[in-house]
Parts: C-alpha cells; structure tokens; sequence
C-alpha cells in the first residue's frame, strides 16, 4: 500500500515532538508497523498452534464494516494456514460498545469491533480529534491518527489498559446532518432541536453553536423526528438511512463535520503471547481486511444518498461550512483550556495543518 509520510516538528510542554503524519492514498491507512507474509514459510516457524476466539461488535449484520471484520477472520484463518479462527458475532449479541471494550481489556474477551470508544474511554484529554467541525476529511483524520503523537497514546492503550489497536482506523463515513429543516448556515441551526447519543462533548459542541440538543436512542430517532421531539439528527448516513430515516427528512447537509472510523481492538496481552509468525499474520490480516473492503464504504454513502434523494430529500449543495467551523473556535479552545490538556490548541492546530497536507 503505497504510503506518504509527512514530519512535523513541535516544542511541547510534555517534552516529545508530534511527528510522521501518515497514510496512504486510498483504502485502508495502515500504521508503520511491519507486516508479515502470509503463508506458514513466514520467519518464525509453521502455525502448530490451533487457536479459536471471539470477536463482539455491536455493528450491524450486512454493513461494510461487519463485512471487514469478517473479512479479517477469514483472512486470519487463511494466513495461518487454519490455525486461528475468529468467530464474529455482531449486533451486539455478545456485549454492548463499552462492555465489549472493558472484556477485551480483562483478558475475558479476544476482539471488539468498535470506533472511537478508546479514545472516549481511556484519552478524554485528546477528544479533541472527533470534535465536530475540527477534522473534516478522512485523509487528515487517518494522518493525525497515525502521528507519533497519537501512536504515543494508542501504545498506551497497549500497555496500560490490555487493548490493542491492531491496524489502525477503518473509515465508515461523514457525520453529516438529516433535518427536516432547511440549514444552509450556522445561523440556521440556533434553537433546531437535534437528536444526539448520549455523549457529552458532542452535545456540547452543537449547543455552543446554538442547536437544542435532545439525548434520545437511536431505536427511537424515526418515531421522535415524526412526532417533532427532534427535527434533525447527525449521523453516517448509512446509519440513520438503515433507520428509514430518508422515509421523513426533506433536507441532507453535508456538514460532513466528524470522521466515523472504526477499529479492530486486541488483548494485548493474548497479542503479545503469540509467536512472532502468528502475530505477523494475524496484523496483515487487518490491514488487508481493511484495504479490500475500503471500497465498499464509498459505494455504501452514494446508495444511500441517492436513498435519500430518492425518497424526496433535497442535498443542500450551498452550504456554508466555514461559518461553523468559524463559530466552532470557542467552544475549541475552551475545551483545550480545560479538557484537552494534553497538547495546546496552537500546537493540535498545527499538527492537523501539517497532517491535512
């Protein structure tokens, strides 16, 4: 996978540097971490070593997602010449998100299939890389998210808390707002009453732009927009398509204002157990997993746009994205004042400048 590597330089009050912002063009971006061959002449021996685990996600049966981390089982088990299955079961029917992500960390679970819950989880300090409106591309997320900065906190997750992050993010789409209201500038969002999870930094960000927030679940978004609870939500719009949400909304914004991305999250522990060969193996499998199925995600947002569209909804192709960013930049810098403290606002600013390029 063809790769780019851009350096970046910074004086820190914590005393490293925020370098190597990396990627690669298209797909899947992989971090630099060495991949094996995928057959048992791979350095390290012949997989003797029968191995069978789980792997719980509370994605949906029949997404691109789902579809990868199957993907990622089938090629493990291929590159290890049948010595590990990985049986996946999604929807939730093993754990919830955060009971999932807690089991992988005991020890009690092998695999998650999750998204930002590791950063919410264990780094709240750095929330600020899923702030609405601060990164509003894949490509600058997968750079900033493969920084020497960032890998410093996920080796972390690593070492202090059991969990792995074998390849990196897989891209799953654009946040983006479904209204049943016409918004085509920031202005236009004071007082709209917006469906949210139950996710404090997000809630905040919205209400500092003047949005009512309402914490309602996601089974219960179709009915709340019908009956006026809501009059919008932000979602993939995979996610609020699969909800028949285009049945209801008449406008798609693409505020494309936060990366979705998910991960594939390891014991460490188990990981670091295995001989070199299966771990070789079993971390190409990832990195594959997610570059054959890269494409997919692509083709997933322009069916359900057109979902949309077809369903009556208008795109706002007029939208003035610099107006929430701009009105965004307090709220930022409030929350590196008093939240974010690991990194200064000058300093991540910089650092996704550098990234973005």
């Amino acid at each position: 996978m063809k790769k780019k590597i851009l350096s970046l330089t910074l004086a820190l009050a914590m005393g490293f540097s925020l370098t190597a912002c990396g990627g690669s063009e298209s797909g899947a971006k992989s971090t630099d971490t060495p991949a094996a061959e995928n057959t048992s002449t791979a350095e390290g021996g012949s997989f003797d070593e029968k191995y069978n685990w789980s792997f719980s996600t509370t994605y949906a049966t029949g997404s691109v997602v789902v579809e990868m981390y199957q993907k990622f089982a089938e090629l493990a088990n291929e590159y290890t010449d049948g010595a590990v299955t990985i049986n996946v079961f999604p929807d939730g029917t093993v754990a919830s998100e955060d009971d999932a992500l807690a089991q992988v960390s005991s020890g009690e679970l092998e695999f998650c299939g999750t998204g930002s819950a590791p950063i919410w989880t264990y780094s709240p300090e750095d929330l600020w890389i899923i702030a609405p409106f601060l990164i509003t591309d894949e490509d600058t997320y997968y750079n900033v998210y493969n920084s020497d900065y960032w890998m410093n906190i996920r080796n972390s997750w690593a070492t202090d808390h059991n969990v792995l992050d074998l390849c990196g993010p897989f891209y799953r789409g654009m946040r983006t707002l479904v209204s049943t209201e016409e918004v085509r500038s920031v202005d236009d969002v004071k007082n709209l009453k917006l469906r949210m999870n139950s996710n404090a930094m997000w809630n905040a960000a919205w209400q500092a732009l003047g949005c009512t927030t309402v914490t309602i679940p996601l089974g219960e978004l179709y009915t709340s927009i019908q009956t006026g609870v809501v009059s919008s939500c932000e979602n993939p719009l995979s996610e609020s398509g699969k909800l028949n949400i285009p049945e209801i909304a008449k406008y798609v914004i693409p505020t494309d204002h936060a990366v979705e991305a998910s991960g594939i999250f390891m014991s460490n522990s188990l990981f670091e157990s295995l001989p070199q060969n299966y771990q070789d193996a079993i971390r190409k499998a990832g990195e594959d997993a997610m570059d054959q199925c890269a494409p997919l995600i692509a083709d997933e947002e322009a069916e359900w746009l057109k979902a949309y569209q077809d369903a009556g909804a208008e795109l706002v192709t007029d939208l003035d994205l610099d107006s929430f960013k701009t009105a965004s930049e307090e709220f930022w810098k409030q929350e590196f004042a008093t939240e974010w403290t690991n990194i200064s606002y000058e300093d991540a600013m910089a650092l996704i400048e550098e990234c973005s390029k």
